[in-house]
């Protein structure tokens, strides 16, 4: 009887470890990722994927060569410091789906030059995150 007992026990603490195990929480990490189609060169791409549910709002900084001058851009620019190289744009209502950000540069950058920050806020602990994209 015992021997039973300890069978039922073993078995119910071994569901209750998988069932813990497939529970996740969701944060801005998993809400949002991204990816360079192009990273040099004078078209610079970078997609984002964002899960539902929605961030809301996305802040992105586009970091490139420093005195690189951004002749065009899709969505336009919020703001553009060209002595750092840093580039803003604020994206707002964000649905789950692609997000792609494109700029035509002054002049060609080499590869491994570019990177981006992406500002969201967690959902589950309404603190803002930031996720980093290299190519």
């Amino acid at each position: 009887m015992i021997r039973h007992q300890k069978r039922i026990f073993l078995l119910f603490m071994l569901l209750v470890c998988v069932n813990l195990s497939a529970v996740q929480t969701v944060s801005a990490r998993d809400l949002v990722s991204g990816r360079y189609i192009s990273s040099a060169g004078k078209n610079i791409i970078l997609d984002l994927n964002v899960k539902g549910p929605s961030t809301s709002n996305l802040i992105v900084h586009q970091f490139l060569s420093a005195q690189v001058d951004i002749i065009s851009s899709s969505p336009v620019l919020v703001k553009f410091d060209r002595k750092k190289g840093k580039a803003q744009w604020l994206i707002k209502k964000v649905k789950p789906g692609n997000v792609r950000i494109t700029m035509e540069l002054s002049e060609p950058i080499p590869p491994g030059l570019v990177r981006a920050e992406v500002r969201c806020r967690d959902q589950e602990t309404g603190q803002m995150m930031d996720i980093t994209i290299n190519p």
